[in-house]
Formats: structure tokens, C-alpha cells, sequence
């Protein structure tokens, strides 16, 4: 997006970065998020704010690629300081609203950039109809996704209602997140290559390589988004197994205690307060 006008950038980055955070707030069941009014001020001002510093980066300092990253960073501190994000809920909503941004822009962008004739960035940002049908196909494709994630409450992660407090969940969690960025951005730097310098891509077969790590990638980050989703619900079992079985152990006690085995329902104490230790 260099060479853009500050309105023109805003009229394309500020719905992206929108839909970002409803796309992230989405994806960790953050739903009653939205039923506060003062949050979509907070909403606002946080896209308004990385929509200014996104332009400083691309436009002014001519960092195209790596501000992808940078504001993925910026991202997460706006999101804690601004919207009041927990730490873990901030960086969540961020990776997974990052993954599904790029696949359903990467995936369209492979589509439909041959039967616009788009060869480079001259197609497409000098070209005004190129330019235009482009952006308001992927905003739409991006409106769509969050209407339907809306529509039927999905979420990846369901961190709003969540008691998972296992040190292992967390640490998988960040190995998956992490994962799951590093596959993105990498996919994008390819996909920007095959779109935008295929002056430098040597041979076709070169071109063909980069088009068959560009899908294994999608995959592997659909993999990844899935394995998240996955995780979680194992350890949220896992810890609503151990409620029940913590519950059964304290109605057991309870009736020892109303028929007087006090010896029982001391070992049966001491046997519940080993299990809650060492879970």
C-alpha cells in the first residue's frame, strides 16, 4: 500500500483493522464483550491508533513487510492498554485474528489476482478498478467470516468462561501461537512475492515451488488455528473432570460425617487434599 494518500490508506486499513478485533474478540468467545457501549469507543480509538501507526510504517518509513509483524506486536499492546485485554486473551485474539485476516486474504488473493492480470503492484494499486474490486472483495469476505462467527457464537478458544489453570495448557498454547504467527508471516512474505516480484522468481518452476509452499502453508496454519481449539477443549475437560471428582470426594465426606465415621472421612479428607495438590 505505498504510495496512498493518508485518506485513501484509511478508507483501506481502518476496516481491516477492525475487523481484525472483532475477528480475534470472536475467536476466544469474548461475545459479551461487545454489549458494553463504551467498548466500541475503545474499539475505535485502538484501530484508529494502528491504522496511524501502520501508515508511519509503510508509507513514511517504507516498512511494507515487516510491519506485518511490528503491528502484530502493536496490536497486542493496544489491545491490553485500550480495550483491557488480559495478557493471554490480548495474544490469543491477535495470533487468531492475524491467521484468519491472512488466510481468507492470501487464499483470495491467489484466485483472483490471474483473472485481474495482476502481475505486480503497479496492477493493482495503480489500477484504480484493480484496486477497488480487490479491497472490497476481501472486506467482504472478512465481514462474511465475522458475521458467521458471530451468527452461530463460534470460538476457537473460550477464554470469557474459561478455569483452566494448568501451567502445561498454557505453555502448549503459547508453542501453537507462536507457531501459528511465524507460519502466517511467512506465508504472506511468500504470497507478496508471487503477487508483487515475480520479475525476481528466476523460473517457473521456481514460481510452482512458491505456489506449493503457499498452500502447505494455508494448511498447516488451518492445522494449527485446529490444534488451538483442540487443546483447549482437552485441558477445559480435563478440569471439569477434576471439579467433578473434587464435588463427589466433598458430598462423600459429607455423608461420613453425618454417620460419624470421623476416621473415614479424615482419610478421605487427606486423600482429596492430595489429589487438589497434585492437580
Amino acid at each position: 500500500m505505498q504510495n496512498m494518500s493518508l485518506l485513501q490508506f484509511i478508507l483501506v486499513s481502518f476496516p481491516e483493522q477492525v475487523i481484525f478485533i472483532f475477528l480475534g474478540a470472536f475467536s476466544i468467545g469474548k461475545y459479551s464483550y461487545f454489549k458494553t457501549r463504551s467498548n466500541y469507543y475503545r474499539i475505535f480509538i485502538t484501530a484508529s491508533l494502528i491504522t496511524f501507526i501502520s501508515y508511519i510504517l509503510r508509507e513514511k518509513l517504507g516498512l511494507v513487510s515487516e510491519s506485518t509483524l511490528l503491528l502484530l506486536f502493536i496490536d497486542i499492546i493496544l489491545i491490553i492498554l485500550i480495550m483491557k485485554f488480559k495478557f493471554y486473551e490480548a495474544v490469543t485474539a491477535s495470533v487468531l485474528g492475524f491467521s484468519m485476516i491472512m488466510l481468507v486474504e492470501i487464499s483470495f488473493s491467489l484466485i483472483i489476482a490471474p483473472i485481474l492480470g495482476i502481475n505486480g503492484e503497479r496492477e493493482l494499486y495503480q489500477n484504480a478498478s484493480n484496486f477497488v474490486i480487490f479491497v472490497l472483495s476481501v472486506r467482504l469476505l472478512h465481514i462474511l467470516l465475522a458475521v458467521f462467527l458471530y451468527r452461530f457464537k463460534i470460538k476457537i478458544v473460550n477464554m470469557e468462561s474459561s478455569n483452566i489453570k494448568t501451567k502445561e495448557y498454557y505453555i502448549q498454547l503459547v508453542v501453537y501461537l507462536i507457531s501459528l504467527c511465524t507460519i502466517g508471516f511467512l506465508t504472506f512474505l511468500m504470497t507478496r512475492m508471487l503477487l508483487f516480484e515475480k520479475v525476481t522468481i528466476a523460473s517457473s518452476q521456481n514460481m510452482y515451488l512458491l505456489k506449493i509452499n503457499i498452500y502447505i502453508s494455508l494448511f498447516v496454519t488451518i492445522i494449527l488455528t485446529l490444534a488451538v481449539k483442540s487443546i483447549h477443549d482437552f485441558y477445559k475437560n480435563k478440569s471439569t473432570l477434576n471439579n467433578n471428582e473434587i464435588v463427589q470426594s466433598i458430598e462423600y465426606i459429607y455423608r461420613l460425617i453425618d454417620e460419624q465415621n470421623i476416621n473415614e472421612a479424615k482419610d478421605a479428607l487427606i486423600s482429596l487434599k492430595t489429589h487438589i495438590k497434585e492437580n
